[in-house]
């Protein structure tokens, strides 16, 4: 699984657009390293889209202002659809389970202590469950793969898509679709990480905040090493 080819960013199977659900820092760090990178980006918060509109001039500009139920619209036009969840996972009750339906959802989010979690979240991480895996059974109509929610929002603006693979920075995707997992790689390695795959889904309780991943700046041989 760690050596799973990388869709070429020129290939069919990359998108051109993608929707980010939420539109707080973590939302806005994706949409600039996305729009660096040459996709488009459609995006929603809490605030409708004309009060948001101001808030992505200063944090995101040249990303698009819609509503929530309209944040996968144009993904979905395309062969293959991406879309990021970015909202605080206290608030996961109040996203619909279908706003992602048929798309890969790339699954960004964390579970803080100071957060109070959803029942059916907490119970995950009370068993020591990877949240990932909880949050693709609340949405099961997407497929979901983790990825970007262990590199601090902040490093996004310093990330470098002009050096060579094995000079960047190591980003982890964790799926178990090997394709959509490819994809989500694809969309990394544009965005200027070296995109390793981490096997299934349920792997990706290492990339969570308490795992040996999270907020360090690892190369690819850093992250290989933690799945033997």
């Amino acid at each position: 699984m760690s050596d799973l080819a990388v869709d070429s960013p020129d290939s069919p199977n990359c998108p051109g657009v993608v929707g980010i659900l939420g539109a707080g820092r973590a939302g806005t760090a994706f949409a600039r390293a996305l729009l660096r990178a040459g996709y488009e980006v459609d995006i929603a918060g809490t605030r409708p889209p004309k009060a948001l509109r101001h808030h992505l001039r200063i944090y995101a500009p040249g990303a698009q202002a819609v509503d929530a139920d309209d944040v996968a619209a144009r993904a979905r036009e395309q062969e293959r659809a991406v879309v990021i969840l970015a909202v605080p996972q206290e608030d996961l009750d109040e996203v619909e389970a279908d706003w992602a339906d048929g798309c890969v959802m790339v699954d960004a989010t964390n579970a803080w202590h100071h957060e109070i979690l959803p029942d059916w979240l907490q119970r995950a991480v009370d068993t020591d469950q990877p949240t990932s895996t909880a949050i693709a059974a609340r949405f099961p109509g997407a497929r979901t793969v983790k990825a970007l929610n262990h590199i601090a929002h902040a490093d996004f603006d310093d990330i470098r898509p002009e050096l060579p693979r094995d000079q960047r920075r190591a980003a982890g995707a964790a799926g178990d679709v090997d394709a959509d997992r490819g994809m989500v790689m694809a969309m990394l390695d544009r965005m200027g990480f070296d995109p390793v795959s981490m096997g299934p889904l349920g792997a990706s309780r290492i990339m969570e905040p308490d795992g040996p991943l999270f907020d360090r700046r690892l190369r690819r041989e850093d992250l290989l090493r933690r799945l033997r």
